[in-house]
């Protein structure tokens, strides 16, 4: 009734705080989009929909470790392209 589990639930954010989030988010939208659709496709559905490699894989009538591969290589481009916007 004295408000602390609200506040605590409930934590506002400065104005930077805001905008670094909303600028975070569209560069890792852009790093996404140089992907391949099929390693984005991979990505989400690995790390959004925590959907398992061996399932991508059974779907995908491929491999799990080339499910593996495909999302590491995605990474690092993610990585690569963020670290060029960043400086």
């Amino acid at each position: 009734e004295d408000g602390i589990e609200r506040d605590i639930l409930f934590v506002s954010l400065s104005p930077e705080e805001v905008y670094e989030r909303k600028v975070t988010r569209e560069q890792l939208h852009a790093a996404i989009a140089t992907l391949s659709d099929k390693q984005a496709k991979r990505i989400y559905a690995h790390f959004f929909l925590n959907m398992s490699k061996a399932k991508m894989a059974k779907a995908e009538g491929v491999s799990k470790e080339s499910i593996g591969e495909s999302i590491r290589r995605g990474l690092l481009k993610i990585e690569c392209f963020l670290k060029k916007f960043g400086n």
